[in-house]
């Protein structure tokens, strides 16, 4: 359905005269206006339920990207300020290698952090921090982006369902 979207964002645009990159973004907002207004006509809640949390995703990890900058900017460049590096052992919400890869890539996307080991049978993951004074910050933080993630795959899913079946499964 996204492949669609956009490929009727690029026509739209192309229509309108506008084939630019911000062209092809106003044109996609105006689809997604036009599919929200008509979203129990088309029967495409959990598509613009995913959109609407994939945007909203990526723009908070955007955000937490340009804080751990700053973090990470502070360390290396304040004189009194001494990192105490650390590996840290979290066990994950699901056990589900797709779910701690896509995880593993965002910490390791994020400054100062970075994901070290996955072991699937236990479902631990081992993260390296670059300042770990507090092992309970680094957790919390983590345990926000892996909340966020999660509540965006999970979309429209109904509680049952299998990709929400796998969670805590031994």
């Amino acid at each position: 359905m996204l492949g669609l979207h956009i490929l009727l964002a690029v026509g739209l645009a192309a229509f309108a005269g506008a084939l630019s990159p911000l062209g092809v973004v106003a044109a996609f907002v105006v689809i997604y206006v036009a599919l929200r207004l008509a979203i129990d006509l088309l029967g495409i809640r959990r598509y613009v339920r995913r959109l609407e949390l994939g945007t909203a995703f990526g723009l908070w990890f955007l955000a937490e990207i340009f804080k751990a900058t700053i973090d990470v900017a502070r360390i290396v460049l304040a004189r009194k300020v001494v990192p105490e590096p650390a590996v840290v052992r979290m066990r994950l919400a699901r056990r589900d290698d797709r779910i701690a890869t896509l995880l593993g890539c965002l910490l390791t996307l994020t400054p100062g952090t970075m994901a070290l080991d996955y072991a699937p049978a236990s479902g631990l993951m081992y993260i390296h921090a670059i300042d770990a004074r507090d092992a309970d910050a680094v957790e919390a933080g983590v345990r926000e982006i892996e909340r966020r993630l999660l509540r965006w795959i999970d979309a429209g899913e109904p509680p049952g369902s299998p990709s929400r079946s796998e969670e805590n499964a031994a």
